[in-house]
Parts: structure tokens; C-alpha cells; sequence
């Protein structure tokens, strides 16, 4: 007995289900893979410090990552802000050209350690800010710290010295398209890589809303956060004490918090 073949109408059922099922999958898909590409930058973003940082010491001389556009530090007429890019851009490395006799003039340089592509196609970093990452909250806005919508922005080097010092910087990395609005869902598109100029450490941490940030001061825990937390589910009275012992305890000056803080 032979076997029954399909009818049209069985093929046109699996292929109208078939579509309904990728159309359910695909939004998703792209979405992880969107994300994926943001991590992906921030983690070449992260080495690209780590390997100029040790080629800094090892040739004793001062090395800078910049950005396109980027104000000289050293020259007063120089802008202060520039507008926040709108495309993706690709870290600049320079050193130093004459340490003894021009110590504040740096030139760009071939090295075969240098990637050729850090941050990944649809990925910016709309802003670099000098000194301890802010985490300030705005009547305007539901996300904490700088925002990346289009404007103004501010951008400085991050400059690396031989004895393995550094100054506080932080990269403000995302994929959001430039006319997007804030809201507390894109906290998790947001991504800051965070340089400590006390000791080098590079950490990825997530944008935080201003309730998450309410919260963490309300229970004395500092927004700095000294290791990489990209989690997009809201901090919550009930985790918030497991992240805080993540930190070591750590209070919003940098000192070990009291005992029984936020109990």
C-alpha cells in the first residue's frame, strides 16, 4: 500500500504555521543578537585598555584612547563638548611622539596587537566623561548619569602613564538609535565601562533608573558597583542586598558600610 501524499492545503497550513512561528521567534532573535553585539564592544573596548595599559608600562611612555572628535586637553581654544555621534566610530590609540622634549604631543602609531574593529556596526559610545562615573538623576529623564539621546556631549582621553596610573574614566556604549526616548527598558541598552584610576580595573556595568538609584542610596549602597553587572532586571528591595554583598559592602564613598546597613 502506498503511502498518501500531501494535499496542498496540509503544505499551506505548515508553512502558514511555520511563519506565524518565526514571526513570534525573529523579534526576539534580533533583539539577543542586538545585544550580544553591545556586550561584544564593550568587552573589545575593555581589552583594548587592558593591552594599551601594559604597552604603556612596558615602553615607558604615556599612550591615550580617544575618540574621533575629541578635544585636545591641551589646547585652551579647544571646544569643551561636541555634539554626540550619531554613528558608529572606532577608538583612536596614540603615544607619545617626544617624551623628553614635547612631553604633550602624541602621534598615532602601527602595532599588530591593535584590533582593526572594536565597537561593533549599530554601536556608539555618545559620550566619555572624566572622573567618577555620575549617576545623577534628572526630573527629565527615568534613566540615572548622562543621557544618549542626540545634543550635546562631553568627550575626553583616556591617558595611560608608565607606572601603570590612570585617571577615572567612563565609556558610555549603546546600539539605541539617536531619536530614542528614555525609558526604564533601555536601561539594559545602555552599557558604561567603567575605568578605576586607582588601580586600573575595568568593570562593565549597565545604565541604572532613578528608582534603582533612589534605592541603592536609601540603603547605602554605592551605584559604583566595581564589577560587571549587565542583568536588565530592575534592582529591588528584595535583591538589592545581594548585589550590595557583591560589591564587598561597599558604601558610596568607597569605605566597607556600617554593619546592618539597610536592614
Amino acid at each position: 500500500m502506498g503511502r498518501r501524499a500531501f494535499t496542498l492545503i496540509e503544505v499551506l497550513v505548515v508553512i502558514l504555521l511555520l511563519a506565524l512561528l518565526a514571526a513570534i521567534m525573529f523579534p526576539d532573535l534580533q533583539g539577543d543578537m542586538r545585544r550580544r553585539s553591545l556586550v561584544e564592544s564593550c568587552d573589545r573596548l575593555r581589552s583594548l585598555i587592558a593591552m594599551t595599559h601594559a604597552r604603556a608600562m612596558q615602553d615607558g611612555l604615556r599612550y591615550r584612547i580617544q575618540f574621533p572628535g575629541t578635544p585636545d586637553p591641551n589646547d585652551p581654544q579647544a571646544r569643551k563638548d561636541m555634539d554626540v555621534p550619531l554613528e558608529t566610530q572606532q577608538p583612536e590609540m596614540q603615544r607619545q611622539a617626544d617624551p623628553l622634549g614635547n612631553p604633550d604631543a602624541y602621534q598615532g602609531f602601527d602595532a599588530s596587537w591593535r584590533p582593526a574593529q572594536v565597537l561593533q556596526p549599530g554601536t556608539r559610545c555618545v559620550a566619555v566623561l572624566a572622573g567618577k562615573p555620575s549617576f545623577d538623576i534628572s526630573p527629565h529623564s527615568p534613566i540615572a548619569g548622562p543621557q544618549v539621546t542626540e545634543g550635546i556631549t562631553s568627550m575626553v582621553p583616556l591617558v595611560m602613564n608608565p607606572d601603570g596610573t590612570c585617571d577615572w574614566v567612563t565609556f558610555v556604549i549603546t546600539d539605541l538609535p539617536p531619536e530614542t526616548e528614555m525609558t526604564e527598558e533601555v536601561a539594559a541598552r545602555i552599557l558604561n565601562v567603567i575605568v578605576d584610576g586607582r588601580t586600573g580595573q575595568v568593570w562593565i556595568q549597565r545604565a541604572l533608573r532613578v528608582r534603582e538609584v533612589e534605592l541603592m542610596n536609601e540603603y547605602g549602597a554605592s551605584p559604583i558597583l566595581h564589577t560587571d553587572f549587565l542583568d536588565g532586571s530592575e534592582i529591588t528591595e528584595n535583591n538589592i542586598l545581594e548585589i550590595h554583598m557583591d560589591q564587598g559592602g561597599v558604601s558610596g564613598d568607597g569605605r566597607p558600610a556600617p554593619a546592618g546597613t539597610g536592614q
